[in-house]
């Protein structure tokens, strides 16, 4: 059985994860809440097999942690943030879950860890930090191509208020108050975007920081956003992504 270790900030989070790792027949050491826990719990030579890990604490992101501690077990990181580098961490044996996760997703990355890691290896933290640094700071997405009939019209990321889904197709809500549709799913969007201008707050809608007006408190703990030049359109922050949606405004 997989010893294994949850960092994780979120009492319900944690506890979920744990129930779904049981249920995955993974045995749960240990819950670690904080950076300074992380740390001090690392440096007591553990005997975990896998970590389990949130990228952000309350007390800042786990990498400054990492990079003091000589760890060698292997991570799948867990996180509300789809901004960083997806596809490089999968590529680079360090699986990547975007919650809310997934049963089928979270046993993918447990059949991985079982079929590759047959030792431990060494995680190059070093290289994980250029691989999100490469991330930030690759060129975005600069316009948007849509179709008006026989035309075509080129429009600037930057006036782009809202990006939604509607009937299984994605709209582009414009500053000029116009509504234009695109050949792209928000999922492919989301990945081409400024993730410091945007952010998906849902599984249908991304929203443009530069657009929004008003932030307000809403029903199970999730938010309403009231965007300029949208205001017709609703706007919810899904609950599991309202921690991240606040570390984003700042």
């Amino acid at each position: 059985m997989i010893k294994a270790v949850i960092v994780e900030d979120e009492a319900v989070a944690a506890r979920r994860m744990k129930s779904m790792l049981i249920a995955e027949k993974v045995d749960v050491i240990a819950i670690v809440s904080s950076n300074l826990e992380l740390r001090a719990y690392l440096e007591g030579d553990p005997d975990a097999e896998l970590y389990f890990m949130d990228i952000h604490l309350n007390d800042g992101p786990v990498f400054d942690t990492l990079q003091a501690v000589d760890l060698k077990t292997p991570i799948i990181f867990t996180t509300a943030y789809d901004e960083f580098a997806v596809k490089a961490f999968k590529q680079n044996s360090v699986d990547y879950l975007l919650k809310p996760i997934e049963k089928e997703e979270l046993h993918h990355a447990i059949k991985k860890f079982k079929s590759v890691y047959q030792e431990k290896p060494s995680l190059d933290i070093n290289m994980l930090s250029q691989l999100i640094h490469q991330q930030q700071t690759k060129h975005y997405r600069q316009r948007f191509k849509v179709i008006i009939g026989d035309k075509i019209k080129s429009i600037k990321t930057e006036d782009a208020v809202l990006i939604y889904s509607d009937q299984k197709i994605t709209f582009l809500q414009s500053s000029d108050q116009r509504s234009y549709p695109l050949d792209l799913s928000v999922e492919a969007i989301a990945a081409e975007l400024d993730p410091a201008i945007f952010q998906k707050v849902n599984r249908a809608q991304i929203v443009n920081i530069n657009y929004i007006k008003e932030v307000i408190s809403f029903s199970n703990s999730r938010l309403k956003v009231k965007l300029n030049s949208a205001e017709s359109y609703e706007v919810i922050v899904a609950r599991e992504r309202v921690k991240g949606f606040k570390k984003w405004l700042g």
